[in-house]
């Protein structure tokens, strides 16, 4: 059993590979760098994230930060979820949850994806069994999306999974070189509990 204070519980973990729609997450891995680097050093992936495009020796540091947080154990952590879809046990993108630092009932989730699977439904699928996880198996209460206003497609995911855009902080953050405007998504609970009722009436 994970070990607890008076202030919080430690989330507890799902076993891996969590499995649901088609995908599967998976703790980030020394050998996925390659696949990692195979989209994060791509421009218009970077485009939005707070880095440049990625050399491979990049990759290998970020990853190394990643596994280095894959257990929980206080507020303000990030775990890195690898997503795998298909036969193989490629990373084709990843879904980020953060331990809010102030408040362990709530979450952040981030995402980044290779531009191979757009259009297919696995950033659904891999955001909404990341979204499983922060609130069935964690006990998050809210969990919260940033996105540069720029990027739609980000912002229409969050719309997607039930997400809703609480606010507009215009020039809020200085990100390579000029000021950018952030949006905040959220969804609480219960609010995703009710809209998972809801798709699993509808499949029976």
């Amino acid at each position: 059993m994970p070990s607890a204070t008076p202030e919080f519980p430690v989330p507890v973990q799902p076993a891996y590979p969590f499995a649901a729609d088609g995908v599967r997450l998976r703790p980030i891995l020394r050998a996925d760098v390659q696949a990692v680097n195979a989209y994060r050093s791509l421009p218009e992936v970077a485009r939005y994230l707070p880095h440049p495009p990625q050399t491979m020796a990049d990759t290998a540091l970020t990853v190394a930060s990643m596994i280095a947080q894959q257990d929980f154990t206080t507020p303000g952590q990030w775990l890195d979820l690898a997503v795998e879809h298909g036969p193989t046990h490629k990373a084709i993108g990843e879904v980020l949850l953060k331990w809010d630092a102030k408040n362990w009932q709530r979450g952040e989730i981030g995402f980044v994806f290779s531009p191979e699977v757009q259009g297919r439904g696995v950033a659904f699928a891999a955001c909404a069994a990341a979204l499983d996880i922060a609130f069935h198996g964690f006990g998050w209460h809210r969990v919260e999306g940033i996105c540069d206003a720029r990027n739609e497609k980000s912002a229409a995911l969050m719309t997607r999974l039930g997400m809703r855009l609480e606010a507009t902080f215009v020039e809020a953050d200085w990100s390579k070189g000029e000021w950018i405007t952030l949006q905040h998504h959220a969804i609480l609970e219960r609010e995703w509990y009710a809209s998972t009722l809801i798709v699993e009436s509808e499949g029976n």
